[in-house]
């Protein structure tokens, strides 16, 4: 599962730097166009948002498989190894039901938009494909939440992502100031 799981990542790494070169060139092209000719291209800035969100959007999986993020993590310095464990699984698990209610919840966004033939305001693309990036964010956060769930259901293994360097850094400065 792991071989999948980082095949899985670098596929999205890839789409997600294309997507977010296609929005830079877009950009450029757009820059040249509005001040050199006098002729900028009307969809540019509904487009280039529409990608770079696409290309946030894509890294989700990454974020929750390794962990990487955001979290408040005030407590689990200060706990033993075992009550860690425990508290990251139930975090995790928390994540598993929220991302998968709102992915729920997005699926049936992205078919009503879709059922209605809704195109978006400038560029006339198909809303589905603006607000397909919500429903895809969160379907792959929920799959890498299930993969970190796995890999932290596996006792023998070091919790994976679960400090990142520069919190390790400070508790290592903190404990060497006592």
């Amino acid at each position: 599962m792991e071989k999948l799981s980082r095949g899985l990542i670098t596929l999205l790494n890839a789409a997600a730097g294309l997507l977010f070169a296609a929005a830079i060139a877009i950009n450029f092209v757009n820059v040249v166009g509005r001040y050199v000719f006098h002729a900028p291209l009307f969809w540019a800035e509904e487009v280039t948002t529409l990608l770079v969100i696409w290309s946030v959007c894509l890294m989700s999986y990454r974020l929750t498989a390794n962990g990487e993020h955001l979290v408040t993590d005030i407590l689990r310095p200060f706990l033993p190894a075992s009550l860690q464990r425990a508290l990251l699984l139930a975090v995790t698990a928390f994540g598993v039901a929220a991302t998968g209610f709102v992915a729920y919840y997005a699926y049936v966004v992205v078919a009503l938009v879709a059922r209605l033939q809704q195109l978006t305001t400038v560029a006339e693309l198909p809303k589905e494909v603006a607000n397909g990036s919500i429903l895809a964010c969160f379907a792959l956060a929920l799959a890498g939440s299930l993969v970190r769930l796995l890999q932290m259901a596996d006792t023998r293994r070091p919790l994976p992502g679960a400090e990142p360097a520069e919190v390790d850094d400070a508790i290592l400065a903190t404990e060497g100031a006592k």
